[in-house]
């Protein structure tokens, strides 16, 4: 936020003084936390496992280069802004570069604000640091959801046992946990749910007693929420008020005065984005792709728990929360799915991606029921009521939600080494209105054109959807006249027709640039 706000200020964005300013905020808020928190070593040891092992085993996913494994157009859009960042060091500000950024000179710049700098301290570039910076804020997102569930865990012998049960359980809609960044290209989104399950944990934290600094935290989870997708605000903060109005044991000024601490500054960076980018609140009717949450893809298993379990959650006043942020999600996806249909959407995009919050309240409703009826089912039998009979269950588990995982085919990744190496070759050497694309996917060469070379989406080449349907390209390089050199991801896969009529300038692993040996066309003669 320290950038957001240099920016904001007419300032430069400096990443050593970022970092400085980062560290020392965070100092100063794990020194405050410690100083009130209860110490448990077997919860924070558990923390610090979940935490690890879900950073090391998306970072796996992403082997050896750490590039993105995601694909689709919103890849290459949020690539571009992180680039323009890492350019000038300062946001967007010029409608005029609309014609190269779209959407995206409106967009919450918090996600590519993150990869840029990250990428500037450890002497990389964003690109290469983007799917690092998400893979640590999901893994973060997944210790936060066992601290959530460990909250309103009965206080016994199993119960970080069945907190971290409620992590494993998000492992069966895959898609929307970890697919939404490792496949779908949505990382602000996926960003954003870390800070949303902060407010979340900050707003059980006050449910539970009206400790002082649950609110200021909520206000900072929030602020940094809207930063880099704002449209998780609306359920936190419907949230926050129906648990405000439950607490008739406290005062209205009590009340008002925690929801204003709460709120406030949330409004306050609200509106300072509004001022310079009253465009993007334009996204509440946009339109797009967005899975369906069809048994088939969410799981079976998930949906057949969800339903007890959210209504076992209704019936217990320690877990309200649970069902307070589902009825307020339910409740936005509603708005927007109105939004949508007044619009003329297709399909209602954003309501669509309510479920993707949706699924961490739900685990942890899950994951009690589970804790409920396992204590009912070792009554007659207390010599199994322990943590590791309870934790050998989590195992059983995880064993099953992890092989849906691996299970699931893995696409190949648009954007490789090689082909960034030869990108970044024939943009230094070659002219790029001169450059073509063979590559197998699209996306690839859209990426190539808008990211690698710099080119506008709203003119030229870009316009037209053949310059980046791989079929189409390779007829053009079979008929003469056209573009003099093309980068291909794949040399060896190229049709022989293609194959034989190429001189290859630069080679970079499978990927090279290439000349045609034909006349080309005329502009590049």
């Amino acid at each position: 936020m320290s950038a957001y706000a240099a920016d904001w200020a007419g300032l430069p964005i400096l990443p050593p003084a970022v970092l400085v300013i980062a560290a020392a905020a965070a100092a100063a808020t794990a020194a405050a936390l410690l100083r009130a928190a209860a110490r448990d070593r077997g919860a924070a040891a558990t923390f610090a496992a979940i935490v690890a092992a879900a950073f090391a085993a998306l970072i796996w996913r992403a082997r050896p280069d750490l590039l993105p494994t995601s694909s689709g157009p919103d890849l290459v859009h949020h690539l571009a802004l992180i680039g323009y960042i890492e350019q000038h060091w300062h946001l967007v500000h010029d409608v005029r570069l609309s014609e190269y950024l779209g959407e995206m000179i409106d967009y919450t710049p918090g996600v590519h604000l993150l990869a840029a700098l990250a990428g500037s301290w450890l002497r990389t570039d964003g690109l290469h640091a983007v799917y690092g910076v998400v893979a640590a804020t999901s893994a973060i997102k997944a210790g936060l959801v066992f601290l959530a569930a460990r909250r309103l865990a009965p206080d016994d012998r199993a119960r970080n046992a069945f907190a971290a049960a409620s992590v494993v359980l998000l492992l069966i809609p895959y898609r929307y946990s970890i697919g939404s960044f490792t496949e779908q290209s949505y990382y602000a989104q996926a960003v954003s749910e870390l800070f949303a399950l902060g407010m979340w944990w900050a707003l059980i934290v006050w449910d539970e007693q009206p400790w002082p600094a649950a609110m200021p935290l909520f206000a900072l989870f929030g602020a940094a929420a809207f930063l880099t997708w704002p449209v998780w605000i609306g359920p936190l903060l419907v949230a926050l008020g129906a648990v405000a109005l439950l607490h008739r044991e406290r005062t209205i000024r009590a009340r008002l005065t925690a929801l204003t601490i709460a709120a406030a500054p949330i409004a306050a960076v609200g509106a300072m984005h509004a001022v310079r980018h009253p465009g993007g609140f334009r996204m509440a009717g946009t339109g797009g792709f967005a899975i369906w949450p069809t048994p088939a893809e969410v799981g079976w298993w998930f949906y057949a728990l969800a339903a007890p379990a959210v209504v076992f959650a209704a019936a217990r006043r320690r877990t309200l929360a649970i069902v307070v942020l589902l009825l307020a999600i339910a409740l936005q996806a509603a708005a927007l799915t109105l939004t949508a249909r007044a619009g003329g959407a297709a399909a209602p995009y954003l309501a669509l991606k309510m479920f993707y919050l949706a699924i961490y309240p739900v685990a942890v409703a899950i994951a009690l029921l589970l804790s409920s009826a396992w204590h009912a089912a070792t009554t007659r039998a207390p010599r199994m009521r322990t943590a590791a009979a309870a934790w050998a269950l989590v195992a059983l588990i995880a064993g099953g939600a992890v092989r849906r995982v691996v299970a699931a085919p893995r696409p190949a990744p648009v954007i490789t080494s090689s082909t960034l190496q030869a990108g970044e070759w024939a943009r230094a050497n070659l002219p790029p209105a001169c450059v073509d694309y063979l590559t197998r996917d699209g996306y690839t060469a859209y990426w190539l054109h808008l990211a690698v070379f710099g080119q506008p989406r709203a003119s030229g080449r870009a316009t037209s959807d053949d310059t980046f349907e791989p079929q189409k390209a390779l007829v053009r390089w079979i008929l003469p006249g056209s573009l003099p050199y093309a980068i291909t991801d794949d040399l060896e896969a190229l049709p022989r027709d293609v194959r034989g009529n190429v001189d290859v300038v630069e080679r970079f692993g499978r990927a090279a640039v290439v000349r045609r040996r034909g006349p080309a066309a005329a502009q590049c003669r």
